[in-house]
């Protein structure tokens, strides 16, 4: 696609968990722990400070959803659960928030006043979330110009989703007010592409401040993305950058799908005709087994979109239609779901009582029948679906989605409106002194780092996984205490920690420093041979061990005890001595017989010694 020609808009939104306690508490940021607890609360929508109601929470409140929140022992407290006033801000999280709006050369105000989010989809208690902004009209370099950073603001982490069973949704308070800095960009990027790279370059000088915390959800980027004659549609909750790009290009190719679907309608004159039909009688006593399975036993109710016919099987979005779309609207308001005639309606066994309701509705070839099956929700979804209807015939509804793990996205609400901002009563504004900003230093890129890697040896690609990994800081403190090379210290803490990962399905990321540490050190003293290294750390992490203990265990073998090894395996394989692979077909089993407990090089030197000696 020309984006250009396009009128294509778009903007990123970054939300980064700092390496810090809790914001507004001393709560635990680790999320390691099990609940101990839990409550139950209903939120309700309230007007904001110029006394209207935000549509996006307008919607939440008419969903009537029960919350439970799980309690956490040492990562959660009454804060979380709006039982206690916040305390004090966290100074070392405002600290990394100002440095990153440096980072950005952004204006930072002489105070920062905290403000509440209304949010009542769940996700806080309180029924807002605080947030500050602490820079704002910044800027940032890229291959394709410059990107303009509109904000940088300090808040609290959501609680997270731990089940939903019906109307009932349960959190867990465990990751609520961790802090989170989010960087929202202008809307100057240029194409897809250029949306993954804004957002590497951002998610890079972030890792920059070795102050962010790593892993899978500890950042996550929104999207704004829009076309002429389209709508602003945000995306959430994209954690994969491959995948924010392909997710650019569909949302650009709904919008241009949907824009097409509103010139054939109009063409067509088409109507979502008034008012909705009582089906149930006629699927009653049907011998589908869909109908058993979902409809039976329901109230069953029918309408007519003229001038629809054939749309509704379109695809708008890689394979999802706009049939699909119009289900999601349903889904959202407590429905399963929705079947309608631009379906293959044989599927579902139901010819004889769609070929009826036909008749009944006086519906023509190019209408579709669209029927949903429900209790309590049935009316507020089929409104829901039959706006959305209208909507196609308007073009492009603004509106939040999902992110999909294809690149597709599916609805979640209206897009929130200014209504639901108003002030933090509890928090006082934080002053900022220009003494205070200049004290603050801006870390040395990402990209200067690699450079000086280079030249102390490693090579480029080492040099990038070291600055990509969560490792870096302890990497920079150790190289120069330890006697091993920077290239095998790197290796080690790159390369050796993913194997542990893809092999034994261990997540390196949960050791500590201090363990990574007394293990580097244990193989630089030779207590330990360096092919121990993941098998000391699948012992820390898997069997609960210390490494002092684990040391112990895989402690190196002197040259006796393996060439003591290598005869007995040479006795027992004598047969293949005189194979010209001799060396290679016995290898294995002296390693295997070694256990980790010396290094392969002078087990190999060891094991040829040997076979020569015999030869």
């Amino acid at each position: 696609m020309n984006y250009g020609s396009l009128g294509f808009k778009c903007g990123i939104e970054i939300h980064q968990r700092l390496d810090t306690r809790k914001l507004f508490c001393n709560c635990s940021s680790s999320m390691k722990e099990e609940p101990d607890g839990e409550v139950l609360r209903k939120l309700r929508a309230v007007p904001g400070e110029m006394g209207g109601v935000d549509p996006a929470v307008l919607y939440e409140f008419l969903r009537d959803r029960r919350f439970i929140y799980k309690t956490y022992p040492n990562e959660s407290c009454e804060v979380e659960l709006d039982e206690e006033p916040p305390h004090e801000i966290r100074e070392e999280a405002m600290e990394i928030a100002l440095q990153v709006a440096k980072m950005f050369e952004c204006e930072v105000p002489d105070e920062i006043h905290p403000m509440r989010k209304t949010v009542i989809d769940g996700s806080n208690p309180s029924g807002f979330q605080r947030t500050m902004l602490v820079g704002l009209d910044g800027e940032l370099d890229t291959s394709e110009g410059s990107v303009g950073v509109e904000n940088v603001c300090l808040e609290e982490e959501s609680a997270q989703i731990l089940n939903r069973e019906g109307n009932t949704v349960t959190y867990g308070l465990n990751r609520l007010g961790i802090p989170l800095v989010e960087i929202g960009t202008a809307p100057d990027i240029k194409n897809p592409e250029h949306a993954r790279k804004v957002a590497e370059k951002i998610g890079r000088m972030l890792r920059a401040t070795g102050k962010v915390q790593r892993g899978i959800g500890t950042i996550r980027q929104d999207v704004n993305v829009s076309i002429e004659g389209g709508s602003r549609v945000e995306v959430k909750g994209l954690q994969e950058l491959d995948v924010l790009e392909d997710t650019v290009k569909l949302e650009v190719e709904r919008q241009v799908s949907l824009l097409e679907v509103k010139k054939e309608l109009e063409k067509k004159e088409a109507v979502v005709r008034d008012g909705v039909f009582d089906a149930t009688d006629v699927f009653e006593g049907s011998s589908s087994d869909f109908y058993k399975r979902i409809m039976e036993g329901k109230d069953i109710k029918a309408f007519v979109l003229e001038g629809f016919g054939g749309l509704l099987a379109r695809k708008i979005s890689g394979d999802k239609t706009l049939g699909k779309e119009f289900s999601e609207y349903a889904e959202a308001h407590g429905l399963g779901g929705i079947i309608h005639t631009d379906e293959d309606i044989d599927n579902y066994d139901l010819e004889d009582e769609f070929g009826d309701l036909k008749d009944r509705l006086n519906a023509g070839k190019d209408d579709v029948l669209v029927v949903a099956a429900g209790e309590e929700a049935l009316e507020d979804a089929i409104d829901a679906v039959k706006d959305r209807a209208r909507e196609a015939m308007e073009g492009v509804p603004e509106e939040t989605r999902g992110s999909n793990e294809d690149g597709t996205t599916s609805y979640l609400r209206p897009l929130p409106g200014e209504a639901r901002m108003y002030p933090e009563t509890d928090v006082p504004p934080i002053l900022v002194s220009t003494e205070r900003l200049e004290k603050i230093e801006v870390p040395v890129s990402l990209e200067k780092r690699k450079e000086l890697l280079v030249k102390e040896g490693l090579s480029e690609h080492i040099a990038e996984e070291i600055l990509d990994s969560g490792f870096y800081s302890l990497f920079e403190n150790l190289k120069d205490d330890l006697d091993m090379d920077v290239s095998t210290l790197a290796n080690l803490l790159t390369v050796e920690l993913k194997d542990v990962k893809k092999r034994e399905g261990l997540d390196p990321e949960d050791l500590s420093e201090y363990d990574v540490r007394d293990i580097l050190d244990a193989i630089d003293k030779g207590d330990v041979p360096k092919d121990s290294f993941g098998m000391i750390i699948k012992g820390v992490l898997e069997e609960n061990k210390t490494v002092d203990e684990l040391v112990k265990e895989k402690g190196s073998l002197d040259d006796g005890s393996i060439g003591n090894i290598v005869e007995k395996i040479l006795e027992e394989k004598k047969d293949l001595l005189d194979d010209e692979n001799a060396f290679k077909k016995l290898m294995g089993p002296v390693m295997k017989e070694v256990g980790g407990k010396a290094n392969g090089n002078r087990v190999s030197r060891i094991l040829k010694k040997k076979i020569d000696e015999k030869g």
